[in-house]
């Protein structure tokens, strides 16, 4: 049994926090006191982010949910206290588990400054279960990202018993903020239309796409993408100037997904923000907003809505009647496909580069770390609005680099947008490394005798005007070899070359340096060269 629990951090920087029946406790042995008479129940908690160190010794925990009766320590009483990051849960004596008649419940995990936790479990033997509990410390989220949490209630019906509002603090450096509010009387329900009442758990996610980069391109299995009707519409992306992600959930692990009456989501963001093209944004300027569902794989086109100034920030309001992650920017209506071809390369046998696709604004298209030989499919985006009139082509420069950012590959084309469903190819084929091209000459001697005049100054024609240039020494080796390195030199490129053997400068023309940044060459040599 795995299962998860996420707060969306959107698709570009989220904080995964995740709980499982399997390892890293696999294989581990407890012993339990002689109390415990039916199946445990093994709870390890554990820093989301590892560079954290251990946990707060004082954990707040208790057993929520439909079974939460059957639960009980492993002293069949109702304390529930972790110790050293452990805590030893069991089925009350007398209860059986199967996976026709699970035991259900939730284990509610708080620590001052902390994301409070609810873990769903479900038993469905009387074999002994382990669970891991990652808790995420509220000061530690990504760069560019905050994140707030709030205790509200519902009534049994899911109605709210007063208004929910709830910000985020400001980003260091930057005055992005976001606001959710619900109000009075309004109805929660999941994403069965049950509602959702209870002791809820708010938790609102902001980010400033300034300071993490953001784009919000959703290609997966399944996926629909819809407008505010949820209607079918052609895919499109979305640019985002502020993002936001909120989920409310109870300790039933029930998650909000529709309310009666539409809530409000607001944007806040500091002058000087500015748009994709590089502009800033002003008073009354109209942006889109859109929103991801990630468990239901729902893009929805939302609408849009007006720029307000608020003192020193601007304002964006987007009024909505479900919960998810929403994004307000600009809109990039689908264009067509690119398919990277990356060639196989013996030079970087092995390696990891990154391929970066950007288009004439700036936009981040694509950006990936792969290896060579494969295929990369890439779906384009240009500036528009759902329905409205899109550019005819888009300018791309697609750049591949190696781990330490050196620049192995580049190109800059203009793709047509007449057919969304057309295809570019391109063939990624990554540049020589400096000091790589390695010339090995091997000397035959018409006579048959071996050819020992040591080292030999070279020199090529690098195609510059400027006539033939030294290349350094090749250095003859055991074997009566000529070796060398060379920097100057191009793979797939034919030079001609010169060679002091003894004083005497020695011709061959049109020697190739081959994909794997070789050139190899055997000439004979007149017999007054060798003895």
């Amino acid at each position: 049994m795995k299962k998860y629990i996420t707060y969306a951090l959107l698709l570009f920087a989220c904080i995964a926090i995740s709980y499982s029946c399997t390892p890293p406790l696999e294989g581990v042995k407890f012993k339990f006191p002689d109390a415990v008479v039916s199946t445990s129940i093994i709870v390890q908690y554990a820093q989301a982010n590892d560079n954290l160190g251990e946990l707060p010794s004082t954990i707040d925990v208790h057993i929520a949910g439909s079974d939460s009766a059957k639960i009980v320590d492993s002293f069949n009483k109702k304390v529930f206290k972790p110790k050293n990051g452990i805590m030893i849960l069991a089925l009350k004596p007398g209860t059986t588990a199967s996976t026709t008649a699970p035991v259900k419940f939730t284990i509610v995990t708080a620590i001052d400054g902390y994301l409070k936790e609810i873990t769903p479990v479900e038993i469905t033997s009387n074999t002994d279960q382990k669970v891991i509990v990652k808790l995420t410390k509220i000061a530690t989220p990504p760069t560019g990202t905050t994140v707030i949490q709030k205790e509200e209630d519902a009534d049994n019906t899911g109605k709210t018993t007063k208004a929910i509002q709830i910000s985020t603090p400001a980003l260091a450096g930057s005055s992005h903020s976001a606001t959710l509010t619900v109000g009075a009387g309004v109805t929660l329900k999941d994403g069965a239309g049950v509602p959702v009442g209870g002791k809820l758990n708010v938790v609102l996610v902001q980010i400033d796409p300034q300071k993490a980069s953001v784009i919000v391109n959703k290609q997966q299995t399944g996926m629909k993408v819809v407008d505010k009707n949820d209607n079918v519409i052609p895919n499109f992306s979305i640019n985002p100037i502020s993002a936001v992600s909120a989920v409310i959930s109870n300790e039933n692990s029930q998650k909000v997904k529709t309310f009666s009456s539409p809530i409000e989501i607001k944007f806040q963001f500091g002058v000087g923000t500015k748009n994709s093209a590089g502009q800033d944004i002003k008073e009354g300027d109209a942006l889109n907003f859109a929103s991801y569902d990630a468990d239901a794989k729902t893009l929805k086109y939302e609408g849009t809505a007006i720029v307000k100034k608020n003192g020193s920030v601007f304002e964006f309001v987007a009024s909505v009647n479900h919960l998810t992650e929403f994004y307000c920017g600009d809109l990039l209506s689908e264009c067509s496909n690119l398919k990277l071809n990356v060639l196989s390369d013996p030079l970087y046998t092995g390696e990891t580069v990154k391929t970066t696709v950007i288009d004439n604004s700036g936009r981040i298209l694509f950006n990936e770390s792969h290896g060579l030989g494969i295929t990369l499919n890439c779906k384009l985006f240009v500036q528009g609005q759902i329905g409205g009139n899109t550019p005819t082509s888009s300018n791309l420069t697609i750049t591949t680099t190696s781990i330490t950012g050196k620049v192995l590959f580049t190109k800059s084309l203009n793709v047509s947008c007449t057919n969304v469903n057309a295809v570019t190819n391109v063939d990624v084929a990554l540049i020589s490394p400096i000091n790589y091209v390695k010339i090995t000459i091997t000397p035959k001697c018409d006579n048959g005798y071996p050819f020992k005049i040591g080292d030999v100054q070279a020199a090529a024609d690098l195609k510059d005007g400027k006539g033939y240039t030294s290349i350094g020494t090749l250095k003859a080796t055991a074997d009566n070899k000529l070796v060398a390195q060379s920097t100057l030199l191009v793979r797939g490129e034919k030079y001609n070359f010169m060679f002091n053997l003894g004083g005497i400068w020695y011709y061959q023309n049109d020697l190739w340096i081959d994909n794997a940044a070789e050139l190899n060459s055997t000439f004979s040599l007149p017999s007054f060269l060798c003895k």
